[in-house]
């Protein structure tokens, strides 16, 4: 039977970009050649179809067109892939480098049906959505008849959607209608979205088409007691965008050379057979908790996934069910034994390139004492700076504001120069860097002068979680060095204690003597490194939020397996300092906290083996010699990490403006980071590699930003902002967890089979 489908790219004002004509190496069928790629525009008006545009992004991810009358299925839906704010939000502090690229998926029950080739496809689902403690259930109804086309881009289909607890009405209500001409949309949100206080919330658009290339819309918002309202109209040309105050015209041309692009997934491929490079990063686990209710999630190389309201729950030594699946047959279930343990501990291996090589590119640097920084610079502060090579010296470009929503660059108001020698005393510049494979270490102890940047290596570390087999016996830490009776100490109400670290230890970085180097062991069972007072673990997530900068949890300084490697003086055994430590091949850090990335969890199976997953990737790649389009980083070569398909990060990024798509301080208002450029799509400039092996990459999903013009381009093309549309309302909802109302979809039905869907892959 035939099936009808809704496209969310569809939902944007959509641009077509059109590729060069490219002679392929690679087989034309391969996946290189006929994976899908998707666009789609950002705009300040995007804001306002964002949640409808994360619930239609859902509904494609289930896969309702795969499973026509298959009945009720489970299908697991990564939320980090279809929530634009989380994807824009964590790069600005490197967080999507490491644990936080691991799925967060949420289930569904789906039911999709339809009699016959002639009749509407229904589809309904019961989406869970639990959140810090607080669980919900989005309902949604669907009926799609005619699916989109040239002529008619939407199709016609109608989405209601209402998400509410277990008791009490709708806290978020609202629909989706489709047309050919055009398509309407209403949100209510009461209570902000969390059953607390906040106000009602309203998201209310029209967009009125006047055919596939030409149309005009308004939209006005209600959000947190701020109104805001737009009027807008395009043509294949041009976008305009008005706020009653402002008027707007920008380009709609992808090959503006003022558009701007960025890629949020990207695949690496087989360079000849054009296959795509996949890792064995995880696989699907269910687990049955004592009430007998059973729960999907995921294990892989970043820990365990499961729902919060049974992710606190599981303990080490519980049994969790691998789920296998084999085409065209029931998935396969194998118990395994959990490894878990409150903290992790990860080991990094040097690699090294030179201080002239890193020309312009941007790294973070903690600086405690801003002493001799440059005027005005405050310490205890985060740096963001790079090294000039034409200058000699270094470059401060901005500060690092880190609070409870994260961390954000506040740009100086001019660049800042810092001479070598101010690293000096510190034995060099520490720090971490998207582009350059995240910790780094610059050698600069007794720098007097200039320096001579062809022969000062820039050492870079490849990170690898430790698995409890591979832990060394012993490890010896000389600055911030935590133990279970610091941790407890500091985190301790109403406590004055300067840090969570071994007094001595704090900010240390001068000679150490024996007695005041810190020794660890590790315990292989517990997967746990142990100290003073016990295991280093502090998961307590109210008392670490209480202290801004230890909110995702606490780290070691660098840890080490032979004390004699870190003497300052080869023949003095007394004396031991941490830049010797940077230099090591190999050192080590422990973290601790209460989310996934700070904990190790892992699986054994029927022998006792712990299963050990792929880590991600390091590849290199040699940015494109063309400063238009790639800015400082025209021909550099930078570092990326890939975890797996369309899982490709350490492009280096910038904030742009959601009013204007100029580039702006990350802490401005309406502000987004987003990467700075994009791999092209190309044999000869996708390249990357791994050692002697290359690898090809293809952007897989891509966001444009129009290049903004003068108001007058618009007006003199026609491009004219309509007479007042009328809007839709509170008239038109329709409620699908309502037994009276016609759109009802019935309680969530209980379904024990195991997902059939796992974020767009049907399984079986």
């Amino acid at each position: 039977m035939n099936h009808l489908s809704i496209h969310p790219a569809r939902l944007a004002l959509a641009v077509a970009a059109a590729l060069p004509g490219f002679v392929f190496a690679v087989p034309t069928d391969s996946a290189y050649r006929t994976d899908v790629q998707d666009s789609h525009v950002e705009d300040a008006t995007s804001q306002g179809i964002n949640q409808v545009n994360m619930i239609t992004c859902f509904m494609t991810a289930m896969r309702p067109d795969a499973l026509v009358n298959k009945g009720d299925y489970i299908a697991l839906v990564d939320k980090n892939k279809c929530d634009p704010n989380a994807r824009s939000s964590s790069g600005n502090s490197g967080s999507n480098n490491a644990g936080s690229s691991a799925p967060s998926y949420m289930s569904a029950v789906v039911n999709s049906t339809r009699s016959s080739n002639t009749d509407p496809m229904r589809v309904k689902t019961w989406i869970d959505q639990s959140e810090k403690g607080f669980n919900a259930t989005i309902y949604v109804n669907i009926s799609a008849s005619v699916a989109p086309s040239s002529t008619n881009p939407y199709g016609v289909f109608r989405l209601d959607y209402c998400g509410k607890g277990d008791v009490g009405p709708c806290m978020m209500k609202g629909y989706l209608d489709g047309n050919a001409t055009g398509i309407s949309y209403f949100e209510i949100e009461s209570g902000g979205g969390g059953g607390g206080g906040g106000g009602t919330n309203t998201t209310a658009l029209r967009l009125t088409t006047s055919g596939a290339d030409s149309g005009a819309g308004a939209l006005q918002m209600s959000q947190m007691g701020q109104q805001i309202a737009y009027d807008f109209a395009y043509n294949d040309t041009y976008f305009r965008r008005s706020d009653g105050v402002s008027d707007q015209c920008f380009s709609r041309l992808a090959d503006d050379p003022e558009t701007a692009m960025s890629v949020w997934r990207y695949g690496l491929y087989d360079a000849v057979s054009g296959d795509r490079v996949n890792r064995s990063s995880g696989f699907p686990i269910e687990y049955t908790a004592s009430n007998g209710t059973a729960y999907n999630g995921q294990m892989g190389y970043y820990g365990l996934w499961l729902p919060s309201e049974v992710s606190g729950q599981v303990a080490n030594g519980a049994t969790v069910q691998r789920v296998e699946y084999a085409p065209n047959q029931p998935p396969t279930k194998t118990p395994y034994t959990l490894v878990k343990a409150d903290g992790r501990l990860t080991k990094y291996t040097k690699r090294s390139r030179t201080l002239a090589s890193t020309d312009k590119i941007k790294f973070n640097v903690f600086v405690w004492d801003a002493t001799g920084l440059y005027a005005g610079a405050v310490g205890n502060r985060q740096y963001e700076m790079y090294w000039d090579d034409s200058a000699g010296t270094f470059k401060v470009t901005g500060v690092i504001e880190c609070g409870n929503s994260g961390c954000q660059t506040k740009d100086l108001d001019a660049e800042q120069s810092v001479p070598a020698s101010y690293f000096a005393s510190q034995g060099g510049a520490r720090g971490w860097s998207q582009s350059l494979g995240g910790e780094l270490f610059i050698p600069l102890a007794g720098v007097t002068g200039s320096v001579d940047s062809a022969s000062v290596n820039v050492i870079y570390r490849e990170q690898e979680l430790v698995y409890p087999a591979n832990m060394p016996a012993t490890l010896y830490c000389l600055r911030e060095c935590p133990t279970a009776t610091t941790l407890a100490s500091y985190f301790a109400p109403n406590s004055t204690d300067p840090s969570p670290f071994v007094a001595s230890t704090f900010n240390n970085w001068g000679p150490t003597g024996d007695a005041g180097v810190v020794s660890y062991t590790t315990d292989a069972t517990l997967a746990m490194l142990n100290g003073a007072g016990g295991a280093v673990a502090f998961t307590d997530s109210s008392a670490l939020q209480s202290r801004p900068q230890y909110q995702w949890g606490v780290r070691t300084g660098r840890l080490f397996t032979t004390k004699s490697a870190a003497q300052c003086d080869p023949s003095d055994a007394t004396k031991f300092c941490d830049s010797k430590v940077d230099e090591l091949d190999t050192y080590y850090q422990w973290e601790t906290g209460p989310n996934q990335w700070n904990q190790f969890a892992a699986v054994k199976d029927s022998a006792g083996a712990i299963v050990e997953f792929d880590a991600p990737l390091q590849v290199s790649y040699g940015v494109p010699a063309d400063a238009q389009k790639y800015g400082a980083y025209a021909g550099k070569a930078i570092v990326l990490q890939y975890g797996g398909f369309g899982e490709l990060w350490g492009i280096p990024g910038q904030c742009v403006s959601s009013l204007t798509n100029d580039k702006v301080s990350c802490d401005t208002p309406n502000s987004r980071y987003v990467p700075s450029f994009v791999i092209p799509f190309d044999e000869v400039l996708g390249r990357v590699n791994n050692g002697s092996t290359t690898y090809l990459s293809k952007w897989l999903d891509r966001e444009i930003r129009f290049a903004r013009k003068d108001p007058s381009m618009c007006s003199n093309a026609g491009v004219t902002l309509g007479s007042a549309l009328t809007l839709p309302g509170v008239s038109g909802l329709n409620d699908p967890s309502d037994s009276a109302s016609d759109i009802y979809i019935g309680s969530k039905p209980v379904v024990t089979d195991a997902p059939r869907v796992i974020h767009g892959d049907v399984k079986y």
